[in-house]
């Protein structure tokens, strides 16, 4: 892992210096503009979900910052789930290359991280990711739908979906996020 992480960061720096010998470095652009005044900030959370027929509800806070000179925002997330203490940072950017919104995520409930690739309504105030990774409750690998409705500019929510047992998607929970700040 080490050796890898050496890697990525010695290609990083060659690309970097390359493209400063041939041309101007890209700037942040209009889409990465739009998640900075619309995500950063602080925000408290209420986390709505509902496993084996019980719901739940629970409390919690995220900080998102802009990071890289514009191009990515940090998400930490601190709360609980189903009683338990909860942490969790993401990213969340767009690549140019792709024209695709991204989004990553790991937490203290999970040993592997969440990857997806997404895109925003006309208006920029829906934000439709997906993702295929492990489900536990599942026990397999499944789809994940997560979309990111921002209703005004103090207030947003994230909805996850997943294939139920029996192969039908479903809303698996949901986030409701009030600015602080």
């Amino acid at each position: 892992m080490k050796l890898f992480s050496a890697w990525m960061a010695l290609a990083g720096m060659m690309l970097a210096a390359e493209a400063q010998d041939h041309k101007e470095l890209p700037k942040p652009g209009k889409e990465h503009s739009l998640l900075r005044q619309q995500f950063v900030g602080d925000w408290d959370a209420v986390s709505k979900h509902e496993k084996d027929g019980k719901k739940e509800e629970s409390k919690g806070t995220e900080s998102v910052r802009s990071a890289f000179d514009g191009y990515w925002l940090i998400l930490d997330f601190k709360g609980e789930h189903q009683g338990t203490p909860y942490t969790g940072q993401g990213t969340m950017g767009y690549d140019p290359m792709k024209k695709k919104y991204l989004l990553s995520w790991i937490d203290n409930m999970a040993p592997f991280a969440m990857w997806a690739e997404g895109e925003a309504d006309t208006a920029g105030k829906t934000f439709t990711f997906t993702s295929e990774g492990f489900c536990p409750d599942l026990g397999k690998t499944t789809k994940v739908r997560i979309v990111m409705d921002v209703h005004d500019a103090t207030h947003r929510s994230l909805t996850f979906y997943r294939p139920g047992k029996s192969g039908v998607e479903e809303k698996v929970g949901e986030i409701e996020y009030t600015r602080k700040s």
